[in-house]
């Protein structure tokens, strides 16, 4: 589940506004707090305000690993972890040694972790995605220094990079986007509703290729989950369905963004199926991969790691 947890934050002295560029939905702010260094070598950690019209302030952490000094520079490399986005995505030490990896391929690595998580119930996630788009031209803006720019993340935040391409024009600055076990919230208005309709029924059951998956994965998240209430407590489908990464005005078309999806073939939910609606309609090139033996967390085993890695090496080179 995506539901925002809640938290009081304090309220601090702020540095002066970093702005972003016109077609940025917000600006971003440095926070000027004590922040640990991260469990990582080369590896500094910022906290940031980010801030967007018509929703409160959220505060966010970045882990900033730095490329090892002796390779090529390839780029950067943006990290969003799943659920509301409330934790760092290299959290566990086998993810944290995929960062190492990276890090000594010759990327910076950026690693977020929302305070509280990004979707607040303000009026739906796609307005609430606004956020993570300021935040990712700003690691654009401010920290990339050449090579190629990349992101990927998981559930949830594979939902946040499928805000960001077809809603917020990140297109133009994003070379490699790799969404991973997502986006759950592609299409509301088929999962969110008590009984999948028939058009939802006949789709699901036919869009996820034949011997891709070792388990039948499941169509519905249903009314109940905190991810269908972001618009209110009864949404109708058609609020639904304007709240999804396929919005009717989604933009489907990214020429400039090489897009590979990851799903894992032991997700036996309702994200690959959701997932899919997405990316079987891309209308750039587009790749799409099931990992063997991986379940939702792709980064939680060897294989879906693996994949990560290697679809980052081969979108760079």
């Amino acid at each position: 589940m995506m539901t925002a947890a809640s938290m009081t934050l304090p309220s601090v002295l702020l540095l002066v506004a970093l702005p972003l560029s016109a077609a940025s939905p917000g600006k971003v702010t440095e926070v000027p707090e004590p922040c640990p260094a991260g469990p990582l070598v080369r590896t500094s950690r910022k906290q940031l305000l980010v801030a967007v019209p018509n929703l409160k302030d959220l505060r966010v952490q970045l882990r900033i690993t730095q490329p090892a000094p002796e390779v090529p520079l390839r780029g950067t490399v943006v990290l969003g972890s799943g659920g509301s986005g409330a934790g760092f995505y290299a959290g566990p030490p086998p993810v944290q040694a995929l960062v190492k990896e990276l890090s000594d391929m010759g990327f910076l690595v950026v690693d977020r972790n929302w305070i509280g998580g990004w979707p607040t119930m303000e009026g739906g996630l796609k307005p609430e995605a606004a956020r993570y788009a300021t935040l990712l031209r700003w690691v654009h803006d401010s920290l990339h220094k050449g090579g190629r720019f990349v992101a990927t993340g998981n559930s949830g935040g594979s939902a946040e990079i499928g805000y960001a391409l077809t809603t917020y024009g990140l297109a133009d600055i994003l070379d490699t986007a790799i969404p991973t076990s997502g986006p759950p919230v592609a299409r509301l208005d088929y999962t969110c509703t008590a009984e999948a309709s028939p058009a939802w029924s006949e789709l699901c059951s036919s869009i996820v290729p034949t011997g891709a998956m070792q388990c039948k994965p499941g169509c519905m998240l249903g009314p109940g989950n905190g991810v269908c209430r972001q618009t209110g407590p009864r949404p109708p489908p058609e609020q639904l369905l304007n709240d999804s990464v396929v919005h009717p005005e989604a933009v489907l078309s990214y020429p400039k963004t090489r897009l590979v999806f990851l799903f894992g073939a032991l997700d036996c939910d309702e994200p690959v199926p959701s997932g899919l609606t997405w990316a079987t309609r891309v209308k750039t090139e587009k790749r799409i991969e099931f990992v063997p033996n991986t379940p939702h967390a792709i980064m939680s085993t060897p294989e879906g790691r693996a994949a990560i890695r290697r679809v980052i090496d081969e979108a760079t080179r």
